[in-house]
């Protein structure tokens, strides 16, 4: 049985990371141009594996947390 205290602080944890998602998102977005070029490669690389990575942390707050919160796309 989980302590509401546990469930309190993922929620915590899984709202900064929805907003760290969010700002990744329009940080990438930003990066590319008018055709969908990307105007830094190497940077928008790293960006997207940081993405990867909040995003992988979100599905494991929610496989262990189901109160937490619904998928972040």
């Amino acid at each position: 049985m989980l302590d509401e205290s546990d469930i309190e602080q993922a929620r915590v944890f899984y709202d900064l990371l929805t907003q760290e998602a969010t700002n990744l998102t329009s940080t990438i977005e930003r990066l590319t141009t008018r055709r969908g070029v990307l105007r830094s490669t190497a940077q928008a690389q790293l960006f997207g594996r940081e993405l990867d990575e909040v995003r992988r942390c979100l599905d494991q707050l929610r496989a262990r947390f189901p109160e937490v919160g619904n998928p972040v796309d």
